[in-house]
């Protein structure tokens, strides 16, 4: 009786080639997952320093003014929140501070930095 490679494997605890190169693939896959593990947690961890960095430097836009159901837009312009008020007085729409402080939301502009027309 002849034995092939697959029987003369298993008998002598040896590993075939098909089994090397599985092992290997497998390894590299962990390996890679394990990389950007690591790479989108540190770009997390830059990403929400630079937003608690924008934070500190958007403090000078930190108010909203608000018009619910007038079919006006939020400003996000205003330094402080007296400024807001001042705005809104009489135009029955309230002051809150600005959710995505040091960005562009509320002041017109898009995204992409180009002013909204």
């Amino acid at each position: 009786m002849l034995l092939d490679e697959a029987d003369v494997a298993a008998a002598t605890h040896e590993r075939t080639d098909w089994e090397k190169e599985t092992m290997r693939a497998i390894g590299l896959v962990l390996l890679s997952i394990g990389i950007m593990a690591l790479l989108l947690t540190d770009a997390d961890a830059k990403r929400r320093s630079r937003a608690q960095d924008s934070q500190a430097a958007g403090a000078g836009r930190s108010w909203c003014a608000t018009y619910p159901g007038k079919g006006i837009s939020d400003n996000c312009s205003y330094a402080t929140q007296q400024m807001c008020m001042a705005q809104v007085w009489g135009l029955g729409g309230f002051c809150r501070p600005n959710p995505f402080p040091g960005t562009a939301y509320g002041t017109g502009y898009t995204w992409g930095g180009d002013r909204r027309r």
